[in-house]
């Protein structure tokens, strides 16, 4: 018997609910009420897809764990603890996609909804190519972000 790669898991997509690019507020409210259970801060969501789709980058508010390790952190501490790192996320590293859930791709990933004490299962996963994903479970299922502007 030989060995069988494991079915991915579901890639959910709401592009319907967007109908093509629409204004993104309104867009990715619907989208986190109909596919998360309204589990995410859509201001925050809209602000990086905006930030991501205009500038190719994340909002400043965001660093890199090497950044964020050169400012005195480790993992387990809490940003909120570390002066230099109050108000700040960490986002903009690698996003390996070992478990091939996602399409092929150079995917990088950034926390949502931190709060600088411990950090939460959600995350968006982005590619320069202008996909992006959220998922609400570390990486057990992930949910296309629709297009919006």
């Amino acid at each position: 018997m030989g060995w069988a790669a494991p079915e991915p898991a579901p890639v959910k997509s709401s592009d319907t609910l967007a109908g093509g690019a629409d204004r993104c507020e309104v867009v990715l409210d619907a989208f986190n009420k109909a596919e998360l259970d309204g589990q995410i801060d859509t201001a925050q969501l809209t602000d990086i897809v905006r930030s991501l789709t205009s500038r190719q980058q994340l909002p400043a508010y965001f660093v890199t764990k090497k950044q964020a390790r050169q400012a005195g952190w480790s993992p387990g501490r809490y940003f909120s603890d570390i002066p230099a790192l109050r108000g700040k996320s960490i986002g903009g590293d690698h996003f390996g996609n070992y478990e091939r859930r996602l399409p092929r791709g150079q995917w990088r990933e950034a926390d949502l909804d931190y709060r600088g004490k411990k950090r939460n299962a959600k995350r968006l996963v982005f590619a320069r190519a202008g996909q992006q994903y959220v998922t609400v479970d570390h990486y057990e299922t992930f949910h296309k972000v629709p297009a919006c502007r």
